[in-house]
């Protein structure tokens, strides 16, 4: 007769194999899935309604965006069309000009764009969220049937695809809801155009 092996080989056996496990898993969840290859425009004009809230304040309005490697120029409109304020980013900086006619300039866009937005969203990081790709650090955590991410993580942000603007594989993003902690940002893109 065979003699049960003791309680307590058992018992490192079992912790062993759940410390394999967890770390599998782990290993899992930090890895980033392979979405399907989209095209990414390095310029494009972009026209939307955009709802933003940091817990305490919520703001919605319209928006225009023109963005090119060097350039971007942000337009925000109040629900009833008046321009609330432009944000206009070049090599030499950022200004922003608000409707009372004030004007503040900073060293680059995050600086300010906050103001803006009433969130603080990363310039680099929206470029590349409005496009459903990834920058460098951030992840893709899940994907739709087309292999499109439906959420990405991005340096803190959570940034869920509720909408494509079809069902094909590159069809840009319609749809946009993106949350920090208390920051909210939805952003519903009317019209998306690349530029060359």
């Amino acid at each position: 007769m065979k003699r049960a092996a003791p309680r307590t080989a058992v018992r490192a056996f079992a912790a062993t194999l759940a410390a394999l496990v967890l770390a599998g898993c782990a290993s899992q969840t930090a890895r980033s899935l392979a979405a399907v290859p989209r095209p990414v425009a390095a310029a494009f004009e972009l026209e939307g309604r955009l709802a933003a809230s940091d817990g305490e304040r919520a703001a919605n309005g319209s928006i225009t965006w023109s963005h090119t490697p060097v350039a971007d120029e942000w337009t925000v409109y109040s629900p009833l069309g008046q321009i609330v304020g432009q944000l206009v980013r070049t090599p030499r900086g950022a200004m922003l000009l608000t409707a009372d006619g004030s004007a503040e300039q900073a060293a680059d866009a995050d600086t300010i764009l906050p103001r803006l937005l009433g969130v603080p969203a990363p310039i680099d990081g929206l470029q590349h969220w409005v496009q459903a790709s990834t920058r460098p650090g951030a992840r893709v955590l899940s994907l739709d049937e087309a292999g499109r991410p439906t959420r990405i993580s991005d340096a803190g942000w959570i940034i869920d695809y509720v909408e494509y603007a079809g069902p094909a594989a590159d069809a840009p993003p319609r749809r946009i809801d993106a949350t920090w902690g208390d920051a909210r940002i939805r952003l519903l893109i009317d019209q998306w155009t690349p530029r060359r």
